[in-house]
């Protein structure tokens, strides 16, 4: 492998200068802003149903292996 400058080879590393203090604030605030969006979403509904089956199943299974004893 070649020490070739192409970023799309991936197979060299380049050094960069730190981002400075300000923008790395302002990037920390916004992802913050994005997660907390993001959290506040509510669950869409074909997740919820499917995690009903699934407890629903789990509970099946947990009954099944006590007959089974």
């Amino acid at each position: 492998m070649g020490t070739g400058s192409d970023p799309k080879r991936g197979d060299s590393v380049t050094m960069q200068a730190p981002l400075p203090v300000e923008l790395q604030g302002q990037i920390g605030q916004r992802l913050r802003e994005a997660y907390i969006e993001l959290i506040n979403e509510p669950v869409p509904d074909r997740f919820v149903t499917l995690l009903q089956k699934l407890k629903q199943r789990e509970e099946e299974s947990k009954e099944e292996s006590r007959d089974e004893k």
